[in-house]
């Protein structure tokens, strides 16, 4: 059997494609269309999302995130105003996400530069309702205080429940990951994208 030996000719040859338009257009286009499907994944995690899906049911959701332990729900426990929509400003970050740039190196390797939020980016824009300098989507991971004085009512901010002065039940809330998780997970499958050849 015949293998043919490469020569620096070849190599030549070979990078002068990779400096090439028609290479540097064909890079690009794989590394958009594998951005956009991981941030279309992203987004569809986030959408997905237990606590994310219970917010947005409002005041008569269910507890299915399991953070209070079926009593009332995030929305009425936080502290919402009746008819406000604490998701949209996470969900137009995500959105907002964009690959700014793809730089194709000598040897055909790439390079992408990507603008999105970290997990800090999303607590600052998601501010309790009744706390400055406190971010609801950051307790919903570390944790919020005040289960044991909740009492579901047709009352309150939300028109769902209120704290109480007293202790009502035992139980506490329960941590669970959200943010950070899912832009962790986003940063580790973006990363591949500087792999792509063709």
């Amino acid at each position: 059997m015949y293998t043919r030996r490469t020569t620096k000719k070849d190599v030549s040859k070979l990078l002068d494609l990779r400096r090439s338009m028609e290479y540097v257009k064909e890079v690009k286009s794989i590394v958009q269309g594998e951005f956009n499907e991981i941030k279309k994944e992203l987004i569809t995690q986030f959408n997905s999302h237990p606590v994310t899906v219970e917010i947005e049911a409002g005041v008569k959701a269910n507890n299915t995130s399991n953070t209070l332990g079926g009593v009332g729900n995030l929305f009425t426990f936080i502290g919402f105003e009746s008819g406000s929509r604490p998701i949209d400003p996470i969900r137009f970050a995500l959105e907002s996400i964009s690959l700014t740039s793809v730089i194709i190196s000598r040897d055909g390797s790439s390079r992408s530069s990507i603008l999105y939020p970290s997990a800090h980016d999303i607590f600052k824009i998601t501010p309790m309702p009744w706390a400055n300098g406190r971010s609801w989507a950051q307790g919903i991971e570390q944790g919020m205080p005040g289960l044991g004085k909740f009492s579901r009512k047709d009352a309150g901010r939300s028109g769902g429940g209120l704290q109480t002065d007293n202790k009502v039940r035992g139980g506490k809330f329960s941590n669970t990951s959200y943010i950070s998780a899912l832009i962790n997970d986003f940063e580790k499958t973006i990363n591949r994208l500087d792999k792509v050849t063709v």
